[in-house]
C-alpha cells in the first residue's frame, strides 16, 4: 500500500505536489485551531457556569452559617446566665428553693426557647453535679456519658454538632468551666433537620445539593436525585472540584467548607447542562473551517504556480555552479523559504571559497600557538634555573637570608605557574601562600606573626590555583600595613563543614565598612584582584561558592573563601 501511494505521489508534477502538500499543511492547523477553540468555549461555559454554582454556594453557606450562628448565641445565652450558672453549682441551702428555680425559671425557659424557635425540638441539659434530675430538662450525664458526640463536646473546645438515630440533627455546647466539677455539663439542643435548612431550597434551585459532615455522613439532600448521589460524595468529599462518573452520567461537582461545624456543601451538575450551548459553538466552527479551507484552495493554486517558475530558476543556478562556476553571485530579495534556499546556496559558494583562506590561517594559527606554548616551556625554566643559580651563589656567600628568601620565592613562582595547571592540589595552594608569606616575613623584618590551622581532611581535595595569595596579599597590605599600634597578626585557617571546604585569611587590621566591602567585591580597579578571585570561583564551582567578607572598622577583617569539595583534575 505504501508503495502504491509512494508510486502514484512520484508520477505527479511538482506545482501538483506542492499543492496538495500546502493543503495538508494548512488544513491541519485550522483544524486543529478549530477544534481548540471549541473546546476552549466549551471550558468557558464550564468556568461560566461553575463560577455561577459556587455564588450560589457562598450563598448558602453564608445563610446556613447565619442559622448556625444563632443557635450558638442561644447555647450561649443559657450557659451564660446566672440563674442558670447558680441551678448548676448547686448553689442551694435547701432543695425547695432548687426545685422552685427549676420549676418557675428553667422549664420554662426552655419552654419559651422552642416557642420561640419552632425548629428546636428539645433542650436538655446534662450534668455531673448533684442537681437532681428534672423531666427532660435536666438529667445526669451517666445517660449520655458513653455517646461519642458527649465525650466530643467535654474535650473539644466549641459546640458540636451532629445526627441522631431519627435524621434530626441537635448540637450540644460545653458549660463554661467555672468549676472545679463543670467540665462534663452539656447543654443539648435538638434541631428539626428540615427547620435548619428551609433556606437552601430556593438558593439551590435547578441543582443537586447534598450536605455532610466531616465524615462524610449525609445530613441533607435537596431532593431525591441528590440523595441518591450521596454515595458519590466519599470519592470526591476531600476535593473541593471534581469530576466523577456516575451510573455512566458525567457530573460537575464544586463544594465549599463551612469551618464553623466541617460541614462540606457539595453541588452536583451533569456535564451536559454546563455546556448547553456548545453544540451552536460547534456549528459556527465548522462553517467558520468550511469558508476558510474554500479560500484557501483557490489561494493555494495561485501560489503554486507562482513558487514552480522561482524553483525553475533555482535548478538553472545550480547547473551552472556544477559546471564549475564557483565565484557566481547567487543572492535573492526574498525572504521567503525559497528565498532562503536561494541565497544559503549562495552562502555555501562564498563559504567555500573563505574555508580554502580559513585552513590556510589557521595553520599559521596554530604554528604561533605551537611556539608561545614552547616559550612558556621554556621560561619558567629559565626562572627556576637562574633563582636557583642566585640561591647557590648565596649559600657559597654565607647570605642565609638572601637564601631563605630566593628559596621561598622560587617554591612560590613553581606552585603558581604549576605546568600551566589551572586545578592543583589544596596542599600546593597552601603551600604557594605559605611561601607568599615566608617572602612578606622577610621583607617586612618579620614584625607581624603568621598562624595556620589546616585541617588535614582538605588535603586531599583539588582547587582553582592562586585563590588564597591575593586575599592575603590584601590583608598584608591593607590590613597588617595600616595597623596603627600593636603587632600584627595573620591566621590562615582551612576546614571541612558538611558539604563545603572554607579557607579563611583573618587579620587583626584596622577593619573596614560595609562601603568598602562592597567596592572591594565589585569594581575592578580598586578590587586588589579579589574581584577577579570572586568571579573564577563562581564560574567554574557555581553561585553557591566565593568570597566573603566580615570586617568591622577597628576589629580587623576575616576573609573567606568557599567551596565545594572537589577531586577532578582539570587542566585549563
Amino acid at each position: 500500500m505504501r508503495r502504491m501511494v509512494d508510486g502514484l505521489f512520484n508520477r505527479l508534477r511538482f506545482n501538483q505536489k506542492l499543492f496538495l502538500s500546502y493543503l495538508t499543511v494548512i488544513i491541519i492547523p485550522i483544524l486543529m485551531l478549530g477544534l481548540y477553540a471549541f473546546r476552549q468555549s466549551e471550558e468557558m461555559l464550564r468556568i461560566q457556569a461553575t463560577q455561577s454554582i459556587e455564588k450560589n454556594l457562598t450563598a448558602i453557606s453564608q445563610s446556613l452559617n447565619g442559622t448556625l450562628e444563632q443557635y450558638d448565641h442561644t447555647i450561649r445565652s443559657v450557659v451564660y446566665n446566672k440563674t442558670f450558672q447558680r441551678i448548676v453549682a448547686n448553689d442551694y441551702i435547701d432543695l425547695v428553693n432548687l426545685s422552685r428555680d427549676l420549676n418557675e425559671y428553667l422549664t420554662p425557659y426552655f419552654n419559651m426557647m422552642m416557642t420561640l424557635n419552632s425548629d428546636i425540638k428539645q433542650v436538655t441539659f446534662y450534668t455531673q453535679s448533684d442537681v437532681p434530675e428534672y423531666g427532660l430538662s435536666v438529667q445526669s450525664h451517666e445517660r449520655v456519658k458513653d455517646k461519642s458526640w458527649y465525650h466530643k463536646t467535654i474535650v473539644g473546645s466549641g459546640n458540636q454538632w451532629s445526627m441522631n438515630e431519627s435524621g434530626d440533627l441537635f448540637v450540644a455546647g460545653p458549660f463554661p468551666r467555672f468549676f472545679s466539677d463543670s467540665d462534663t455539663n452539656v447543654l443539648f439542643m435538638e434541631i428539626i433537620s428540615d427547620g435548619l435548612f428551609k433556606n437552601i431550597t430556593s438558593l439551590a434551585k435547578g441543582y443537586d445539593v447534598v450536605i455532610a459532615d466531616r465524615n462524610g455522613t449525609l445530613l441533607y439532600a435537596n431532593s431525591d436525585a441528590a440523595a441518591s448521589r450521596a454515595a458519590e460524595f466519599t470519592k470526591v468529599k476531600d476535593r473541593p472540584d471534581s469530576v466523577i462518573d456516575a451510573s455512566g452520567e458525567r457530573l460537575y461537582t464544586v463544594a465549599k467548607t463551612i469551618a464553623q461545624t466541617g460541614w462540606t456543601i457539595r453541588c452536583f451538575v451533569p456535564a451536559k447542562q454546563m455546556s448547553l450551548n456548545a453544540d451552536s459553538i460547534l456549528n459556527a466552527t465548522l462553517i467558520v473551517i468550511g469558508s476558510c479551507i474554500a479560500f484557501l484552495l483557490i489561494i493555494i493554486s495561485i501560489f503554486s504556480r507562482t513558487m514552480i517558475r522561482r524553483i525553475y530558476k533555482l535548478n538553472a543556478l545550480m547547473r551552472r555552479v556544477e559546471n564549475g562556476e564557483l565565484s557566481l553571485q547567487v543572492q535573492s530579495a526574498s525572504r521567503d523559504e525559497i528565498g532562503e534556499l536561494t541565497n544559503r546556496f549562495g552562502n555555501m559558494i562564498v563559504r567555500l571559497n573563505a574555508l580554502v583562506k580559513e585552513a590556510y590561517t589557521n595553520k599559521i594559527v596554530q604554528k604561533e600557538a605551537e611556539l608561545k606554548a614552547l616559550q612558556s616551556q621554556i621560561n619558567p625554566h629559565f626562572l627556576y634555573n637562574t633563582l636557583s643559580f642566585i640561591n647557590w651563589e648565596a649559600v657559597k656567600s654565607e647570605q642565609h637570608k638572601i637564601s631563605h628568601v630566593v628559596t621561598a620565592l622560587s617554591r612560590f613562582y613553581r606552585t603558581s605557574l604549576n605546568k600551566g595547571d589551572n586545578i592543583i592540589p589544596v596542599r600546593d595552594e597552601l603551600d604557594n601562600i605559605k611561601s607568599y608569606l615566608d617572602i612578606m616575613l622577610m621583607m617586612s623584618d618579620y614584625d607581624f606573626d603568621v598562624y595556620y590551622d589546616i585541617d588535614e581532611e582538605v588535603y586531599g581535595y583539588r582547587m582553582l590555583n592562586l585563590i588564597l595569595q591575593p586575599i592575603a596579599e590584601n590583608a598584608v597590605k591593607h590590613g597588617i600595613n595600616q595597623k596603627k599600634g600593636g603587632r600584627g597578626w595573620l591566621k590562615i585557617s582551612a576546614k571541612r563543614m558538611s558539604q563545603v571546604i572554607v579557607f579563611t585569611v583573618e587579620d587583626n587590621g584596622p577593619g573596614m565598612d560595609e562601603e568598602t566591602i562592597r567596592r572591594l567585591l565589585l569594581q575592578q580597579s580598586s578590587g586588589y584582584g579579589l574581584k577577579n578571585v570572586n568571579e573564577r570561583l563562581k564560574l567554574f564551582f557555581g553561585a553557591d561558592s566565593g568570597i566573603g567578607i566580615e570586617s568591622n572598622p577597628g576589629r580587623g577583617t576575616a576573609m573567606s573563601v568557599t567551596i565545594p569539595p572537589y577531586n577532578n583534575a582539570i587542566k585549563k
